[in-house]
């Protein structure tokens, strides 16, 4: 690995700072997105590529199109209680923000009065995009692979699909162990997509296929009883929205 690629993942996955408090265990959360970071350092390759080949667009961000990435958004959408959608005054985290594609798709909404949101992604050729073309001080971007702060909303859309060549086992320990540390930080609601295992498509190697049932599963027992899953919207995936 380059000094380079060596300094940017040492960003994304920061040492935890100095304490008195017990070290983690092994199979904690926190520790199983750390040792992720062998994982994902090929999708930042990746994302890296495919930026400089297609720009801040969504096939800059393997998208089919502005409109399935508009759809995806609007059902994400669905996570905001009705009286924040009308009045703003929240914080809204996205995770895996890319070029900052959802900032684009909030900023002239209500929710959006008053409001704040943070971009966190591990491609920093990505965040450098979302800087250049978003001045709006609405909005700021983290290189990290796990929240640093707190949010009332947390939104993922498209993060966990592309694994590359990834052990399907070791990629869905680390989406569960993603998603035990954004509903640590989140306030109100998090909603999160994958591409649905029932829609597979075998020519489309390196993307990662959830089983809806199972996610559903997962999340009523490690997260909150309070889980909703919307299918059916004419994408292959699903959409899952966690509530306190």
């Amino acid at each position: 690995m380059s000094d380079l690629m060596k300094k940017l993942f040492r960003q994304a996955f920061p040492d935890p700072p100095a304490s008195t408090e017990p070290t983690p265990p092994s199979d904690s959360a926190e520790e199983t997105v750390r040792r992720a970071s062998s994982l994902l350092l090929p999708v930042t390759a990746a994302y890296r590529n495919r930026l400089g080949q297609c720009g801040p667009t969504p096939k800059g961000a393997f998208w089919v199109s502005q409109h399935t990435v508009t759809k995806r958004f609007d059902i994400l959408g669905r996570a905001f209680d009705p009286a924040d959608i009308a009045k703003g005054g929240v914080t809204i985290r996205d995770f895996g923000c890319g070029y900052g594609a959802y900032f684009d798709y909030l900023k002239s909404k209500p929710v959006m009065n008053d409001s704040t949101y943070v971009g966190y992604d591990i491609t920093q050729t990505m965040l450098d995009a979302c800087e250049r073309r978003i001045r709006d001080p609405r909005a700021s971007f983290r290189h990290s692979a796990k929240p640093t702060t707190t949010a009332d909303y947390t939104m993922v859309s498209g993060t966990f699909n592309l694994k590359l060549d990834a052990d399907e086992g070791a990629w869905l320990d680390y989406v569960h162990a993603s998603l035990v540390l954004l509903w640590e930080t989140t306030k109100k609601a998090l909603a999160f997509n994958m591409l649905d295992r029932r829609q597979l498509d075998p020519d489309m190697q390196g993307l990662y296929y959830a089983d809806h049932a199972d996610m559903v599963t997962y999340c009523r027992g490690a997260l909150s009883p309070d889980v909703e899953i919307i299918e059916d919207y004419g994408l292959p995936d699903f959409t899952v929205i966690v509530r306190r």
